[in-house]
């Protein structure tokens, strides 16, 4: 198989071990926070009903109104019990230039299904299994995402205590899975599940969260054969936002930040220690309910400390508009950067990506997104050997059925 092919199938594999994070568009539109809509406090996955009520009521074509309204979906099986599911699916069109041949398929990406018991005012549990891949990593964790927490919520000031293995709260919670501010960003850590306890609280405008986890690790061929280190040190990450949104949502504005540290054994049998931070810096703007602006930067680092204790630094650069044209009808911008040598001008290794598209949602619990993507590969002139020839844009279609 072509290099290149091979690298972006073993890509997508990865890609969807992950998990499916919120639209923070849909907080920008209305001003409202990520606990909101979903169970989680820190948005992503199952929706409550109040998340379910807002898909009903505004995720469809205006003129299919009448066939959106003969069908009632209620995720409540008793009255503790609730159900929820995400199913996505992409075709994907990359083309790949002269001398590779173009590479097109259709790859699962998500396949959820949520079951949350509310066991009293202030306890619930969640169970969310995830996709298995066939085939894929033999029985390792990685071929297949999960997340089950036990949760004490529905405190003074929106306190709330979080137990299991969950999504620790990160930066922004874009949907993307193959965004560069999920992929180089160590993928696994802080975008996969991952077992510990998180504490947050959320009075008023405010949010603030920290969670005390396993964290993962890379060994020296840059393997992950588990999806979480082994070593008696732990992860820490901490999060705050303040989000603000006028009486009747014409405006709203949110901005934040997060910071990550995972120390880690690198090399276990020569006793290598390696210590990763991350921070990211994210913010977002709604306009009259119809526009969205997103936007996030993030460094992350990389010591290893060994003889020669090298280190490594990248920046990741994410944004995002979109116009609601609309019900059911919105217009997608993106723009995305990763540099891997900071300070350097001209750097033949940066990538920028730009995409364009739309997305669709012709009935409550069905969208369908097209997206063109640009990539610049190298900003060097002259530019690196093969990159001449090597083009890198892509056409992919997303399907997604979800309740």
């Amino acid at each position: 198989m072509n290099y290149k092919l091979a690298t972006i199938v073993l890509t997508l594999l990865l890609f969807a071990a992950a998990s499916s994070y919120s639209y923070p568009k849909f907080a920008a539109y209305t001003g409202e926070k990520c606990q909101s809509c979903h169970v989680n406090p820190t948005g992503g996955g199952m929706r409550n009903l109040y998340g379910a009520k807002y898909g009903k009521d505004n995720l469809y074509f205006k003129f299919w109104e009448k066939a959106n309204k003969t069908t009632e979906i209620d995720p409540q099986i008793t009255k503790g019990i609730s159900m929820g599911s995400d199913m996505r699916m992409i075709f994907i069109d990359d083309q790949q230039g002269e001398g590779n041949p173009n590479f097109n398929t259709f790859f699962q990406m998500q396949g959820d299904l949520y079951v949350n018991a509310q066991v009293n005012k202030y306890i619930s549990l969640m169970v969310a299994p995830g996709l298995y891949i066939p085939n894929t990593y033999g029985t390792s964790p990685l071929a297949t995402k999960y997340e089950i927490y036990g949760m004490v919520s529905n405190l003074p000031a929106g306190l709330y205590f979080k137990a299991g293995r969950f999504i620790p709260n990160f930066g922004i919670k874009i949907p993307e899975h193959r965004a560069y501010n999920r992929t180089f960003n160590d993928f696994y850590t802080p975008y996969a599940s991952d077992a510990g306890v998180e504490v947050g609280i959320a009075p008023s405008f405010f949010t603030l969260t920290a969670g005390f986890s396993n964290g993962s690790s890379v060994n020296k061929s840059g393997q992950r054969n588990n999806s979480f280190d082994f070593d008696n040190q732990k992860q820490v990450t901490v999060s705050g936002d303040f989000r603000w949104a006028s009486k009747k949502s014409k405006y709203t504005f949110g901005i934040g930040g997060s910071f990550l540290s995972n120390p880690y054994k690198y090399d276990p049998a020569n006793n290598i220690n390696a210590l990763r931070q991350m921070g990211a810096g994210f913010i977002s703007i709604g306009l009259f309910e119809r526009v969205a602006i997103l936007g996030e930067v993030a460094y992350n680092r990389l010591d290893l400390r060994d003889s020669v204790s090298t280190r490594s630094d990248f920046r990741t650069i994410f944004g995002e508009l979109d116009v609601r044209l609309t019900k059911g009808v919105e217009l997608k911008v993106q723009y995305e950067n990763y540099d891997n040598a900071l300070g350097v001008k001209n750097n033949t290794t940066e990538r920028q990506r730009y995409s364009f598209g739309a997305v669709f949602f012709p009935l409550s619990g069905l969208e369908v997104e097209a997206i063109y993507r640009h990539v610049r590969n190298g900003l060097g002139d002259p530019e690196p050997p093969g990159a001449e020839d090597f083009k890198d844009d892509e056409f992919q279609t997303v399907f997604k059925f979800y309740f």
